[in-house]
């Protein structure tokens, strides 16, 4: 199949098709017509797409659907991760009531679980399109390269979140035990190295840590997953048991063990990966199910009313003995069974709800989350300096009404206009796409 000649740019590359056959010109006309109609951020990216095209792609398979496949951005996953960047910085902040309007006060989930499971899911997205379409070796690179993007953000942080520190530790010098940077200070030499082994981590990056080390495990899981995706689906779920019959864990420094246990939330992960490798607009087949649906908004109802008995002690006595026994303790650190099988529930309730192509999704009201979600590392690393600083402004006496919703919204609108901040620096580059 002839391939088409010329320097990538989208005049030379619709001549070309041209030149190919009426129908593929047609098609590919109409496409980028339709690129130039969209929001200025995703023309970079399908700008992008069609040089690729450009350079080697056969021509009436790969033309104008290859790039409106790539242009078809699932704005559910941005508003999702937006929304758990929210939830996780006011849930780091212990003293603002507003913590107690996040997810884990109406569940057995939280915030944790919807960054981990669109992390995986925007892996499977991405590197597996990436795959599909320009061989393992090019998706492979790109999951180092993230992976890496994360490993160097978890170290900056740290030097950050130690510099924030440091300006309110004068007069609060009990946060540097909170914030798990005591250590750190004694032996900065021997801290850092661990921090570089990825066995140490200061309070509230526990999350990147586990982000780090799954990005890493992908170059493994990928492959696998591209070839056998259910075969790896069910291994991943065979060691989430297995690890937590045996109870294995990760060493952590100086003591313990990893917070957030990788053997565990691994299948968290991969299940968002295996669902991600499927069309945006695709229900998968189980999602078919009255019946299955049904289960999942009665365990939903179960989960919200053992959560509330955790405030309103009076409705405890409503709960049988041989429940309590039952699903005690309720572990975050190895993703107990109950919280997966909650956050799956929710999942697929706001799967099945809330449609792809719903137009609230596009609409400026919501845009400071979704964008915050489309830029979530960098974001997430910001979260982290700000909750701590705002626990630090808070503990210095200023903790009434007022001023817990002045840091909150303050915090949320810098997370928001960082967002923007990055939104303009990334629009004149190749943007990498964004699984965290």
């Amino acid at each position: 199949m002839a391939r088409p000649q010329g320097t990538g740019s989208a005049k030379s590359f619709t001549s070309n098709l041209t030149e190919q056959g009426p129908a593929a010109g047609d098609r590919c006309k109409a496409s980028l017509r339709r690129l130039y109609s969209m929001s200025a951020q995703h023309q970079s990216d399908l700008a992008v797409a069609g040089r690729q095209l450009a350079d080697g792609c056969c021509v009436p398979q790969c033309g104008a659907m290859a790039i409106q496949n790539l242009s078809a951005r699932d704005f559910r996953i941005d508003l999702f991760r937006g929304l758990s960047l929210w939830f996780i910085f006011l849930d780091h902040i212990p003293e603002t009531y507003l913590n107690h309007l996040t997810p884990k006060n109406f569940g057995f989930s939280d915030a944790a679980e919807i960054l981990v499971f669109l992390s995986g899911f925007a892996s499977g997205s991405v590197y597996g399109g990436i795959a599909r379409q320009s061989g393992m070796t090019s998706a492979l690179l790109r999951v180092l390269r993230r992976a890496f993007e994360i490993y160097i953000a978890q170290i900056v942080t740290i030097v950050g979140l130690l510099a924030v520190i440091a300006l309110f530790a004068v007069r609060q010098p009990d946060l540097l035990d909170h914030a798990n940077l005591a250590l750190f200070v004694a032996n900065p030499a021997e801290a850092l190295f661990q921090a570089a082994l990825l066995r140490y981590s200061p309070v509230n990056l526990d999350p990147l840590l586990l982000m780090a080390i799954l990005h890493f495990g992908l170059v493994l899981v990928l492959p696998a997953m591209i070839r056998w995706p259910t075969p790896t689906l069910i291994a991943s779920a065979a060691l989430y048991f297995v690890s937590h019959w045996l109870d294995w864990s990760l060493p952590a420094y100086p003591r313990g063990v990893i917070y957030f246990n990788p053997l565990n939330w691994q299948l968290l992960y991969v299940i968002g990966m295996w669902w991600g490798m499927k069309s945006a607009r695709e229900k998968p087949d189980v999602l078919k199910s009255r019946v299955l649906v049904s289960l999942a908004v009665i365990y939903l109802l179960f989960s919200f009313f053992i959560t509330l008995g955790w405030h309103f002690h009076s409705l405890e006595a409503y709960v049988p003995q041989v429940i309590v026994a039952t699903i005690y303790p309720i572990d975050k650190g190895d993703l107990d069974s109950l919280r997966l099988m909650h956050f799956l529930a929710l999942a697929l309730l706001c799967w099945c709800i809330l449609p792809s192509d719903l137009p609230l999704l596009r609409t400026p009201l919501l845009r400071p989350v979704v964008q915050c979600g489309e830029y979530s590392l960098g974001i997430y690393c910001i979260s982290v300096l700000l909750s701590f600083a705002a626990h630090a402004i808070l503990n210095l006496g200023w903790n009434d009404l007022v001023s817990e919703t002045l840091v909150s919204v303050a915090g949320i609108a810098v997370m928001a206009a960082t967002a923007v901040v990055l939104a303009k620096v990334n629009r004149a580059t190749d943007a990498h796409p964004c699984t965290l």
